[in-house]
């Protein structure tokens, strides 16, 4: 555990190095639109995400713990397509509530001891500020963000580095006569097409196998915030860690119905 402890706070302290780096800003806000089936399908993806042999292994072991917590398994299926063709089956028969009870607990059952040594390390409770505060919070998002881009590729997709801000400022540098860049504090991850929305074209399983319990699952074991902001439109998905998400049902960009492509659109929908 000490072991473990003692590497997870050296690479949070190495953030700060990979910080300096100019790092993109963050996606800007999605389009509003009333109805989930108004949204226009996103356009063709030119180059699909090829898993490599790592991908298949944690995707394996993430499917199997995700058949173990819902109890819904369909062998004859293979791969990544099986698992959507599980959560449609999870959605169908018990609803989008359970998706995220079975999420979250599968996201407890991989991560083990690590949320608890993190609260230990960079979290403490602070009565005056409420019931945690970080340490650390920007070497510790950005570790989280790093952390991130490298192990959930086999779910989600590409990812690319970001500011939690969109805006970007410009300082110049007299030394070469060329533009500096700063977008702000880093800890943003933008997945560029998310495989879970396309691979089930669905809004309830991207915001209640995903969005929601991923945020509650990094809040509440981590005691680090985490926005998700989905963009149907385009199949991405901007994270900002260390940024308090709005409830999902004030925010305006989940509208309500049904995506047009969702196969639930015919079966009463799947809010």
């Amino acid at each position: 555990m000490v072991s473990c402890a003692g590497v997870f706070f050296i690479c949070a302290n190495l953030s700060w190095a990979l910080a300096l780096r100019p790092i993109a800003p963050a996606s800007p806000p999605p389009t509003i639109y009333q109805t989930a089936s108004s949204i226009p399908d996103p356009p063709p993806q030119l180059e699909p995400f090829k898993p490599t042999f790592f991908d298949d292994v944690l995707l394996s072991i993430f499917r199997w713990t995700l058949q173990r917590q819902s109890g819904v398994s369909i062998p004859h299926l293979q791969g990544f397509d099986g698992m959507m063709a599980e959560l449609h089956e999870l959605r169908r028969t018990k609803g989008t509530d359970e998706l995220e009870r079975v999420s979250l607990q599968t996201m407890t059952a991989l991560a083990g001891p690590i949320p608890f040594l993190h609260r230990v390390l960079f979290v403490q409770s602070d009565e005056a500020d409420g019931p945690s505060a970080n340490r650390n919070s920007y070497p510790t998002a950005y570790a989280l963000a790093w952390f991130a881009k490298y192990l959930l590729p086999f779910l989600v997709g590409e990812m690319t580095l970001t500011s939690t801000s969109t805006t970007i400022t410009t300082a110049h540098n007299e030394t070469d006569n060329t533009d500096i860049f700063n977008t702000g504090i880093g800890g943003g991850l933008l997945v560029e097409r998310c495989r879970v929305l396309e691979g089930s074209n669905c809004k309830g399983i991207c915001a209640k196998m995903c969005k929601v319990p991923t945020e509650r699952f990094f809040a509440e074991r981590w005691g680090m915030p985490l926005s998700m902001e989905p963009n149907f439109e385009t199949g991405s998905c901007q994270l900002r860690f260390g940024v308090v998400p709005l409830p999902l049902e004030e925010d305006a960009t989940i509208p309500s119905g049904c995506l047009g492509r969702c196969p639930a659109a015919g079966e009463g929908g799947c809010d």
